[in-house]
């Protein structure tokens, strides 16, 4: 294993009940592979080192608070008044945030990681997005949950994605998912 000290920061798995109530909640149908995912690895406790390029795994209850607390800024309106979203791939450019991006990853201050429900014209469903929470930009990293953590586990297994030490602090060389 290149990173034994993440490991430690992994939460048990969801049951499967919850995890049904989640989708009920949020009105949407997960992706088999979040839904697998979740059951192994209820999200991640925030230690410093985020699984994937410093970004930690949501819990069922952290995705919930992110849906619901970005579905009131949308409902209110708080969204209007900010740049066109710049679609680098298939992502609908119709909000600045979009109900069916279920945010998966965070870094803390904003900005997520998240799986498409409602891609653009060419997109998959269930597409890797990032959201920003300050820039326009939304950018497709992968087709799939299961593409995107094959590449980092090759970049992982090849030392190019690897801890390094930051200021006293580990942490990953780079983001997990830049070319």
């Amino acid at each position: 294993m290149n990173c034994p000290e993440v490991l430690n920061t992994l939460k048990s798995g969801a049951d499967k009940k919850d995890i049904n109530k989640t989708e009920e909640e949020l009105g949407v149908k997960l992706p088999e592979s979040l839904r697998d995912l979740l059951s192994i690895h209820d999200g991640q406790v925030d230690e410093g080192i985020g699984v994937i390029g410093n970004y930690y795994l949501l819990s069922l209850d952290e995705i919930l608070y992110t849906q619901s607390t970005m579905k009131e800024l949308l409902d209110n309106g708080d969204f209007e008044d900010f740049e066109p979203v710049e679609a680098l791939g298939p992502v609908k450019r119709d909000f600045w945030w979009n109900p069916k991006w279920i945010s998966i990853a965070t870094n803390g201050f904003g900005d997520d990681i998240c799986i498409d429900l409602d891609p653009g014209i060419g997109g998959n469903v269930g597409q890797i997005i990032t959201f920003w929470h300050d820039l326009e930009e939304r950018k497709v990293i992968a087709k799939s949950l299961e593409e995107w953590f094959e590449e980092v586990l090759v970049k992982l297994e090849n030392g190019t994605y690897r801890l390094i030490e930051d200021q006293g602090e580990l942490m990953f060389n780079e983001d997990g998912f830049t070319e």
